[in-house]
């Protein structure tokens, strides 16, 4: 189980947009997590109490016979949320849309006396400091023109048009902005190896965590050899036979 907690008066405009990114902050960290698009858990939603601490819990529901990320989930995003509230450093598990949920969270927060995120195990404070500490880490490190290779992921359209990619060498999805016209070239090759050109935004340890599109690219699958090609290519290497003169040589002795 995870829920937020609402201490004060609470208007409808700020329980919306709070929920809504708490919902948002839990799909993004649990398709982290699970590395897949869609995630691999639903939540259903167990308690809404609108009395003093308002409060919204949702409970895990593994999709299909998958693994259960719920409590690694579930503790990516506390222990996430109390990170961000002590330095400017992005969690595990945070992308760049996880992190711009939970500023939004925090934003809100600063409306109510309090507002507290929490599982059965634990709950993180949602403050000032959280605010402070990831607008810092979105508005630091450097923004440049690069290229970006990874898998390509998670494809979202609901707010703006965005997927992920995985870098080989990176812990962190990246988050990529593209263009409406290019829905259907992405969409084609969800799952497959991709080179994004375009604005690379890098935080503050020069790791890349958003790109503003401009150019996209599928990359052809390596293919190796077959016999026919390395006998050609390997003929020289056993005294001017070709590979597969020198295997029967081998077989008849």
């Amino acid at each position: 189980m995870i829920g937020i907690r609402f201490t004060g008066k609470v208007s409808a405009a700020v329980f919306t947009k709070s929920l809504n990114s708490f919902f948002d902050l839990i799909s993004d960290v649990e398709r982290a997590v699970s590395k897949q698009s869609r995630g691999s858990l639903g939540w259903d939603l167990i308690t809404l109490s609108k009395n003093s601490p308002a409060i919204v819990e949702y409970a895990p529901v593994l999709r299909s016979k998958t693994k259960d990320y719920a409590e690694r989930v579930q503790f990516s995003i506390l222990d996430g949320l109390d990170k961000l509230s002590e330095r400017p450093e992005q969690p595990e598990n945070y992308s760049y849309s996880a992190l711009e949920n939970a500023r939004s969270i925090a934003e809100q927060a600063k409306k109510l006396k309090g507002l507290a995120i929490y599982s059965e195990a634990r709950q993180s404070f949602v403050d000032q400091r959280l605010f402070n500490n990831v607008g810092y880490l979105i508005a630091t490190g450097t923004v440049s023109l690069g290229s970006i290779r990874g898998s390509l992921d998670a494809i979202t359209v609901h707010d703006g048009h965005e997927f992920r990619i995985w870098p080989s060498m990176m812990k962190q999805a990246v988050t990529c902005r593209f263009n409406k016209s290019m829905l259907s070239e992405v969409a084609r090759h969800l799952k497959h190896e991709v080179e994004v050109f375009g604005e690379v935004h890098r935080n503050a340890q020069g790791d890349p965590f958003l790109v503003n599109v401009h150019e996209f690219t599928a990359l052809k699958p390596i293919k190796f050899p077959g016999i026919h090609e390395m006998s050609g290519l390997l003929g020289d290497l056993y005294s001017g036979l070709s590979l597969r003169e020198h295997m029967d040589e081998l077989r008849n002795g």
